[in-house]
C-alpha cells in the first residue's frame, strides 16, 4: 500500500510541477508584453473653436462692450422711437379670403394678416427664448416689400418695441463713408453679428434693400449709374457677400437675430439675390377700402378733428382708393391746421 502511495503522490506533485511551470511561462509573457508597452499620452487639451468669418479677426481681441460702444459712435447701434403693432391699423379682408382661388393671381394680404404674420413668424420667436427653442422654422431674414407709405418702417418699430430688441441700422445710406479702410466693411459686419449674438434679441435692419442687392442690366452693370469697386466705402453692395456668409453660419435655431430689409422698389433689386439671401417676404400694399375708412376716422380724431354723424367717411374712402396710410395721415395733418380745429 505505501508503495502505491508514493507513487500517486509523486505523480501529483509532477503535474503540479507542470502546472507551475506553465504558469510562469504564461506570465513571463505578459509582462514582456507590459515591458513593451508606451506611456500613455498625455490627454491635450481642446482649444476653443476659433470663428472662421470675413472680419473676425479684425475684432477677435476686442471685448464685446468695446465693440458695442464703436457701433454706438458711428450710429449704427441706435435708439428708435417707441411704435406698438396694433398701431398698424387694418381689418381682415373677409370677402377676399372666402374669394381666393390658387389658380388665380391671390388678393393683396389685409392689414391684420400682415400684423398676424409678423406676430407668429418674428415677434414671438424673436421676444421669447423657449418660443424660439420649440419653433423649427428658418426666421433668421425676412424682406418687406410694397410702395413707400405703406408702413414696412412702422412694422419694424414695433418689432424692436415690442421684443425689446437691440436696433442695429445697416442701411446703405446709414453705413455711407464709415468703416472706409482696407477690408472695413467686414469688421464692421462682424462686429454688428457678435454685439448682436452678446445682447440677443437683435434686429438687424437695411432699409433700401434693393441698393445692397442690385439688379443688372442686359449689359452687365449694375443699375444705378457707373460701376463702382467693391471697396468703395460709399458703395452699398460692400457689405453684400460678408452679410450672407454670417447669416448661413453664424446664425442658428438658437441665435434670436433677425434680419429685416425692406424696399419700396423691388424691380430695381435682384430676384435671385433675394431670394438666396431672404428665407421670407411678405408684401405691404395700399389700403383696401375698410382699412382706407378706419384710417381717416382716427388720423382725423388724431389731429383733434371732430367727426360728425353725417360726415361722408365712406365718400372719402372710395376717392381715395391708392392713398397709402402715410398719405392719408399727411393729408389729415396739413388740412388739420390748429386754426381750422379752432374755428
Amino acid at each position: 500500500m505505501p508503495s502505491i502511495e508514493d507513487q500517486l503522490k509523486n505523480d501529483v506533485d509532477a503535474m503540479i510541477l507542470m502546472e507551475l511551470e506553465n504558469m510562469k511561462t504564461l506570465s513571463g509573457a505578459k509582462q514582456k508584453k507590459k515591458k513593451g508597452k508606451k506611456k500613455p499620452k498625455k490627454k491635450k487639451k481642446k482649444k476653443g473653436k476659433s470663428i472662421k468669418l470675413p472680419g473676425y479677426k479684425m475684432i477677435k481681441d476686442m471685448n464685446v462692450k468695446e465693440i458695442l460702444v464703436t457701433l454706438i459712435n458711428n450710429n449704427i447701434v441706435k435708439k428708435i422711437p417707441p411704435q406698438n403693432l396694433a398701431d398698424f391699423m387694418g381689418e381682415f379682408n373677409y370677402i377676399h379670403t372666402m374669394l381666393d382661388d390658387i389658380t388665380k393671381i391671390p388678393y393683396d394680404p389685409s392689414m391684420a394678416l400682415i400684423r398676424q404674420l409678423v406676430t407668429e413668424y418674428i415677434i414671438f420667436p424673436l421676444g421669447s427664448e423657449l418660443v424660439r427653442l420649440r419653433f423649427p422654422e428658418d426666421i433668421s431674414s425676412f424682406l418687406f416689400y410694397g410702395p413707400a407709405g405703406t408702413g414696412k418702417t412702422l412694422v419694424v418699430r414695433a418689432i424692436v418695441h415690442e421684443t425689446n430688441s437691440i436696433f442695429f441700422d445697416m442701411s446703405p445710406i446709414n453705413i455711407e463713408n464709415k468703416y472706409t479702410g482696407k477690408k472695413e466693411e467686414e469688421k464692421l459686419v462682424a462686429s454688428v453679428f457678435i454685439v448682436a449674438a452678446e445682447y440677443q434679441p437683435s434686429v438687424i435692419y437695411i432699409d433700401e434693400a434693393e441698393k445692397v442687392w442690385a439688379a443688372k442690366k442686359k449689359g452687365g452693370k449694375k443699375k444705378g449709374g457707373a460701376k463702382k469697386k467693391k471697396s468703395d466705402p460709399s458703395n452699398p453692395t460692400r457689405i453684400k457677400k460678408a452679410l450672407l456668409k454670417w447669416k448661413a453660419k453664424f446664425i442658428t435655431d438658437k441665435t434670436r437675430i433677425t434680419i429685416i430689409g425692406c424696399t419700396s422698389e423691388p424691380e430695381e433689386g435682384s430676384k435671385k439675390e433675394f431670394k438666396k439671401f431672404f428665407k421670407r417676404a411678405i408684401y405691404f400694399p395700399f389700403p383696401d377700402y375698410s382699412t382706407r375708412r378706419l384710417m381717416w376716422k382716427n388720423f382725423i380724431n388724431t389731429f383733434k378733428g371732430h367727426v360728425r354723424a353725417d360726415f361722408p367717411l365712406s365718400t372719402l374712402a372710395h376717392i381715395s382708393a391708392g392713398y397709402s396710410a402715410g398719405s392719408i395721415k399727411k393729408t389729415c395733418e396739413k388740412v388739420l391746421t390748429e386754426y381750422r380745429v379752432k374755428h
